[in-house]
């Protein structure tokens, strides 16, 4: 199977989380798997759950060719990605992610991921209320731009307290639920480290936020191999990346993510009807792709705060999530100032502050 080292092999990103092997051999019928159809590897969190990804080997050249194919073909009702890959990359990640990594550190820290825009550090303590954090544990990042990245970390007293945080993912703060995964010292260093090691070009997919070097690093989805980002909202999917020449004339903005490839903006404002937005902007990535993120601007800040009850609803086969970014008063053309609470602080714990020198 393997020709100079590299195997037939490609990498998926999409599947649903429940999907199974029987699945993925179905959606690659017109391809040989390799080893009489077993050599398919899904990937897991550190928490042990699903990351949505799975490489896949193929028998030959030909087969290989077949299944990039199917790329962006859907499996249900989402589209899956298929991008080419090789075996070192395939044997890398498998030994990095999961339960059972070697990077799976026991130092008590979390990472949070979702938090609402202009999230505080008291929000957070009260979210884990009766879990002991250590003093000035409470780690709040912003992107270069000096906006909130939409995640957290988060020290505790012990490993054992740190296990009773990570029950309560998907747990609420506000109207959004809240991600939480395991994390370390290295993976904090490794996400904020100002030069970044790229190990591989690949092409960008509609949520990643390209910039710099389109490599890997340890945030994406929980899974410690996903492309490297400049700021951003989220590990799935990041709000802003510094390159996105949007800049707002009211003030009272929704950020969209999670767009089909082929949404217009007459479908965005056919979206929030009967509200009508003022202006909408379809984010371009650097490659001229669309983002499958978008920045649409109201006239006022009632009607931002009235467009956010489309959270989650659907725009074909996708629910698109919404990002309020605009405050009662405001008006400016800025950000408003909600969204930067405690956000700017220098992080002062000494397990943290390696992250204060990227900002």
């Amino acid at each position: 199977l393997i020709v100079d080292g590299e195997g037939f092999v490609v990498r998926v990103r999409g599947l649903p989380w429940s999907c199974s092997v029987d699945e993925v051999q179905r959606f690659f019928s017109e391809c040989k798997i390799a080893n009489n159809g077993t050599s398919i590897h899904f990937t897991y969190t550190r928490e042990g759950r699903p990351s949505g990804e799975a490489f896949v080997e193929f028998e030959s050249e030909e087969d290989l060719k077949i299944a990039v194919k199917r790329d962006r073909e859907t499996m249900g009702h989402r589209y899956v990605e298929v991008f080419k890959s090789n075996s070192v990359e395939m044997d890398w990640v498998l030994k990095h992610t999961g339960p059972n990594c070697p990077d799976t550190g026991g130092d008590g820290l979390v990472r949070l991921r979702g938090l609402p825009f202009g999230c505080s550090k008291e929000e957070i303590v009260q979210f884990f209320a009766g879990l002991e954090i250590v003093p000035n544990g409470i780690t709040l990042p912003v992107d270069f731009q000096g906006r909130s990245t939409g995640e957290a970390f988060v020290q505790f007293a012990s490993q054992e307290i740190a296990e009773k945080a990570l029950k309560k993912h998907k747990e609420r703060i506000g109207h959004r639920y809240i991600e939480i995964f395991k994390s370390s010292r290295a993976e904090v260093r490794t996400h904020y480290e100002p030069q970044r090691k790229v190990m591989g070009m690949q092409r960008p997919g509609p949520y990643d936020r390209p910039g710099g070097g389109r490599g890997y690093n340890s945030m994406g989805r929980g899974v410690s191999f996903e492309r490297t980002r400049r700021g951003g909202y989220g590990g799935d999917g990041r709000y802003g990346d510094g390159s996105s020449s949007f800049q707002s004339t009211t003030g009272h903005c929704v950020h969209m993510r999670g767009l089909p490839y082929r949404a217009t903006e007459t479908d965005i404002y056919n979206f929030f009807s009967p509200l009508n937005p003022v202006r909408v902007h379809l984010e371009i990535g650097p490659d001229g792709r669309v983002t499958g993120e978008a920045d649409v601007e109201f006239a006022t800040h009632e009607d931002a705060v009235a467009a956010m009850s489309k959270d989650k609803a659907n725009m074909q086969h996708r629910y698109v999530e919404l990002f309020l970014n605009s405050t009662a008063g405001g008006g400016s053309g800025g950000y408003g100032g909600q969204m930067m609470g405690g956000m700017g602080k220098t992080p002062s714990s000494p397990l943290l502050s390696d992250i204060s020198n990227s900002y």
